[in-house]
């Protein structure tokens, strides 16, 4: 088997391949956290925007450990905030922003976690530290994809497999190719899946272990025959000289961002209403994000926070194809599938044991979106 395998890399990994869309200098407040606003003073610090909170009604209001990324899976909670809708509803958000996953699954087993968004990481979230998953509130797939040379012989045959009609290559041209990605990652269950649909392997490639800027700077310079890529690195490939020989979205490989929270305060009961509610303003954030204004002003200012700098007009493209589920979408689809598929491979590859996987799926919930999405139905839909 032709492979050049690193050691295994944790899932965190495949957070920051979709960290999304900017520069990223490590915020300034120690320990790598941020406070998104002070909901109790009425105001966000950073924007000095009017959150709608009530302090004299403070003491009421079940207080709600928030744990976000500065990425875009995390928008909805700061928009939750800024708009007060947490307060108005009974419940306050206390937002702490990290720069990885890691960091969350570290502040959750030191207890200090309520409720947090999360990419692969979630899978030791639930393996490691019990936390429960609520439900996946976006589709993250965009951009996640491998690129060839448009005069590679793998260029030469698009829609080998018809039930793919997207994706390049065949068995014979992609047969003892090599490929850059990193492994133990979601990336290698698109690779798997793109081999896969060819009829091949792993065990007929090589997979070297880089990750997507590295990647980008080995394949440009000519080294290697795939390159695994994601926003904002996918954005550097000249569309003349490289093409996108598969994806997440034409493999239909789901890659959703989780909703989880802690098992203290999922067996908490004076908690319960509040992740109810909490589920309930999510959905209601993920319809306002349908106006393309709003979800890119959102983005931006959540760019701004946390010390990134982007340009709208270069990103738009990226925040606008990964969209957030809205009640329709979480009630027509398989919003589980893209979680049991990251166990199940985590578990194949060795990141998990077989009964870690077991604790993750015993780990997943639908009562309080099941909740969350009768109590929007009823107050929203209309």
């Amino acid at each position: 088997m032709k492979k050049i395998l690193a050691s295994l890399l944790i899932a965190t990994m495949f957070i920051c391949s979709i960290a999304g869309c900017a520069k990223k200098p490590q915020p300034a407040a120690a320990n790598n956290e941020t406070k998104a606003g002070e909901a109790a003073a009425g105001t966000s610090k950073e924007t000095g925007k009017d959150t709608g909170a009530k302090t004299e009604a403070s003491e009421e209001l079940v207080t709600l450990r928030v744990s976000t990324l500065a990425q875009q899976l995390s928008i909805p909670m700061y928009y939750i905030q800024k708009m007060g809708w947490d307060v108005e509803n009974g419940f306050k958000l206390d937002i702490s922003t990290f720069m990885q996953g890691s960091g969350i699954n570290e502040a959750l087993g030191s207890g200090l976690v309520d409720v947090f968004t999360i990419g692969a990481a979630g899978i030791s979230s639930c393996s490691v530290y019990d936390a429960v998953y609520l439900f996946s509130h976006t589709d993250s797939g965009a951009g996640q994809q491998f690129m060839i040379r448009a005069d590679s012989d793998v260029a030469a045959v698009k829609g080998f497999n018809p039930e793919y009609p997207d994706i390049y290559g065949t068995p014979e041209t992609v047969k003892d190719k090599s490929f850059l990605l990193p492994m133990g990652t979601a990336a290698q269950i698109l690779v798997d899946m793109y081999l896969n649909v060819l009829g091949l392997t792993e065990d007929d490639v090589t997979l070297v272990n880089m990750d997507d800027t590295a990647a980008y700077q080995a394949f440009v310079s000519g080294q290697s025959d795939f390159a695994k890529t994601s926003y904002p690195t996918a954005d550097s490939y000249d569309p003349e000289k490289y093409l996108v020989a598969c994806s997440m979205n034409n493999l239909n490989c789901p890659y959703y961002d989780n909703i989880l929270c802690s098992r203290e305060v999922f067996e908490d009961e004076s908690k319960h209403d509040a992740l109810v509610a909490l589920c309930v303003q999510l959905l209601r954030a993920a319809d306002a994000f349908q106006d393309d204004k709003v979800l890119m002003d959102t983005m931006m200012e959540w760019y701004e926070i946390n010390g990134q700098t982007a340009d709208a007009d270069t990103i738009e493209h990226q925040v606008l194809e990964r969209p957030f589920f809205t009640y329709d979408d979480l009630t027509s689809i398989d919003y589980t599938s893209s979680f049991k598929l990251l166990a199940e491979f985590y578990a194949t590859v060795g990141n998990i044991s077989e009964e870690d996987m077991e604790k993750v799926y015993a780990n997943m919930d639908n009562t309080i979106i099941t909740e969350a999405l009768e109590a929007y139905a009823s107050e929203y839909k209309k």
